[in-house]
């Protein structure tokens, strides 16, 4: 029987274990073809990296929605809802329109089986196809040479950054994960890189003679010591001299990510100094130095979790002068629990708690507490089983005003929005 609501397709679209089906692209690239999804938009970006692809998508959207173009995105992983990972014109699909699109990839499917992740790929693209878009947005899950959307040729591809992160699937080294990250290039593209790439992912530009701009190099993000001071995008290249002399707001997301979004972004549109700083001040995402507020504290979420992600998430909260007077963790079972809580822990003096997170590759806050035992030795450690049990305690040993701190993987961030969306 053919499911009707949202919620059965997406029983129905998990059925099929992705490590039963195993790696590759040739189930979802003969579906493909069947629904014609091979060009969906006038142009495509398609964004990858470690850290940071998020808020790269995110920006890119503002971007071209503010230039006046018709912009389809996808994000992966979504944070609350699956919706998420479908927008159009900056909104979610509704829950009927993600049905419709998941029955036509049904039918579509004939004898082949898909996984949740192919699955919802293919509805998002069709969803694209249909939508007659200027531009699609396509946000890299994992890895890239093997990611789902990897199927789409794009004209503009972004790698924000490569750092240990999933190494279980993209290998121990990040020569290792670079190359994985770099099979989303092609020849004849326009490529970003952000900083410190590793030599593979250089390689794999000279190979396909790509010219790829790179931070650090062909543009710069200047960041001042305090926020307030406001930010720069320096370069020589003639298209993006209009912003070298104007100091960009620093808003809730990084400038690093927005320069790189900018860069981009000048390749498929005309991007104004006025619609960069208007990105830049008001862009927010969610788990990304997101602000909350609830029981008169002040909640930052972020899903920083390897030890990357964790040193780019202290010096932007350092610029914006935050300082926690708790921190809140929860971390997946295959990340680097002892070394990202250490680093945290070198910048702020303050109590811990731990709690469980949820899903697959889900950790208890008891067996994360042992694993991180070393690294907070010295600190109070508590402990909660979920957000909601965690709150009593953030109260009881916080002031009104303070700032708290909860940081590790995507079901974090959704426990807390749960949590504080109860606040009214």
């Amino acid at each position: 029987m053919k499911p009707t609501s949202l919620g059965e397709w997406l029983e129905h679209i998990s059925a099929y274990d992705w490590r039963t089906a195993g790696l590759g692209l040739d189930r979802i690239r003969q579906v493909a073809r069947c629904l014609g999804v091979n060009r969906i938009a006038d142009k495509v970006i398609t964004v990858a990296g470690t850290n940071g692809k998020g808020t790269t998508v995110m920006a890119l959207e503002a971007l071209l929605l503010n230039a006046g173009l018709r912009v389809g995105t996808t994000l992966s992983p979504h944070v609350r809802r699956f919706n998420e990972r479908f927008r159009l014109n900056g909104r979610e699909l509704a829950d009927e329109d993600i049905c419709d699109a998941l029955a036509v990839v049904h039918a579509a499917c004939g004898e082949v089986k898909l996984t949740y992740f192919e699955y919802s790929t293919l509805a998002v693209l069709w969803s694209m196809l249909e939508a007659d878009l200027d531009v699609a947005i396509l946000e890299i899950g994992l890895g890239g040479r093997l990611d789902a959307f990897n199927i789409i040729d794009a004209d503009v591809a972004v790698i924000t950054s490569i750092g240990l992160d999933h190494q279980a699937f993209l290998g121990d080294t990040r020569d290792e994960i670079g190359l994985e990250k770099a099979g989303i290039l092609r020849s004849h593209q326009r490529v970003v890189l952000g900083t410190g790439m590793p030599s593979s992912v250089i390689s794999a530009c000279q190979e396909l003679n790509l010219e790829p701009l790179i931070a650090g190099r062909d543009f710069f993000v200047e960041l001042p010591a305090r926020a307030s001071a406001g930010w720069f995008l320096r370069s020589e290249l003639a298209e993006l001299g209009r912003f070298a002399d104007q100091p960009l707001p620093v808003g809730p997301c990084s400038p690093v990510n927005i320069g790189n979004a900018v860069v981009a972004a000048s390749f498929v549109a005309d991007i104004s100094a006025a619609g960069v700083a208007s990105v830049s001040e008001s862009l927010t995402i969610p788990g990304r130095l997101e602000r909350r507020s609830g029981w008169q504290r002040d909640f930052i979420l972020d899903v920083a979790h390897n030890p990357e992600g964790i040193e780019f998430m202290l010096r932007e909260l350092a610029m914006r002068d935050l300082s926690p007077q708790l921190v809140v963790c929860g971390m997946l079972e295959d990340k680097s629990h002892s070394e990202v809580c250490a680093r945290v822990a070198l910048y702020f003096d303050c109590d811990w708690i731990l709690i469980s997170t949820f899903g697959e590759r889900a950790m208890t806050m008891t067996a994360l507490g042992a694993s991180v035992n070393d690294a907070l030795a010295g600190y109070r450690v508590d402990d909660a089983p979920d957000a909601r049990a965690a709150l009593t305690k953030i109260i009881s040993a916080t002031n009104p005003g303070d700032v708290i701190l909860a940081f590790g993987s995507f079901s974090v961030v959704e426990q807390f929005h749960e949590t504080l969306d109860s606040a009214g």
